[in-house]
């Protein structure tokens, strides 16, 4: 009869620990997607805090996002963002230099799509689109998502690419610039038990003009991730360690890139 009962006891934990590992996506990088997606019904509210420093003379930007993600079923989730820019930077007027700070506000949809699961699969495998619309530039990105959890090790991968158009005159005539991103990211992420994880990431960013490579860096960083019953919150501290390609300070490009990104984000399922 004891024994009936603990067995009883553990399976109605098992399954309770079940629908805790449900509720939340177990997201634990700050840089890289995983594969898995929201349950039919799911709710989700993040967070974003990034903070970017550091270029030639003084810059600081901050980029909120505030984002509202769904299940729908069958694997595919959606998500809503509101996205908040402030940038402070060194202007130069003759001979004079001053900060000048702006804001700006926009809109982001997301559709992400899984077609694997990284622990029941070989590699978990996923498809995500997204559009922006901001206040002074049009964006698309399409991103494949790659990971698998091996044990406490979790290993991701992000094959990206994005378009933003905005409008600019030349010789008083209205025309649209069009500017090319392409990322790789390859992250690392070990559980080190009670919901720590221990991250490290890395990104390759280059940017494009008339379909040329204009820009191109390597930022690798360590961070660290708490995931709680239906919260998590992420950290990751990333420097830029080498430019490839348009480097203006030793080996570093901060004309298009900054010295160092930090990213906060933080989770509430419900």
């Amino acid at each position: 009869m004891y024994t009936r009962i603990v067995r009883i006891q553990l399976l109605l934990l098992s399954f309770t620990s079940l629908s805790f590992a449900s509720i939340a996506q177990d997201r634990i990088f700050t840089y890289t997607y995983q594969s898995n997606v929201l349950n039919k019904g799911q709710r989700e509210l993040e967070v974003w805090n990034t903070l970017r420093l550091g270029k030639l003379d003084f810059f600081s930007r901050l980029d909120h996002r505030t984002e509202f993600e769904i299940g729908l079923g069958k694997n595919l989730q959606t998500s809503f963002y509101l996205n908040v820019t402030s940038i402070s930077q060194t202007v130069t007027d003759g001979a004079q230099k001053s900060i000048l700070t702006n804001h700006e506000i926009g809109f982001s949809n997301e559709w992400k799509l899984k077609l694997l699961d990284p622990v029941a699969n070989p590699l978990g495998l996923a498809l995500y689109g997204e559009y922006g619309i901001m206040g002074s530039e049009y964006e698309l990105e399409g991103k494949i998502i790659v990971d698998k959890k091996i044990n406490n090790l979790t290993i991701a991968a992000n094959g990206s690419f994005e378009v933003e158009y905005a409008p600019e005159y030349q010789n008083s005539n209205l025309s649209w610039a069009k500017e090319g991103k392409n990322d790789f990211n390859l992250s690392f992420g070990f559980g080190l038990g009670r919901g720590f994880h221990l991250t490290q990431e890395n990104n390759f960013k280059n940017v494009f003009f008339d379909n040329k490579l204009a820009h191109s860096a390597l930022y690798s960083g360590m961070g660290m991730a708490y995931i709680h019953d239906n919260f998590w919150v992420n950290f990751t501290c990333m420097p830029q360690i080498k430019s490839f390609k348009g480097e203006n300070s030793g080996n570093l490009n901060l004309d298009e890139f900054e010295k160092v990104q930090l990213r906060l984000l933080f989770s509430y399922a419900f």
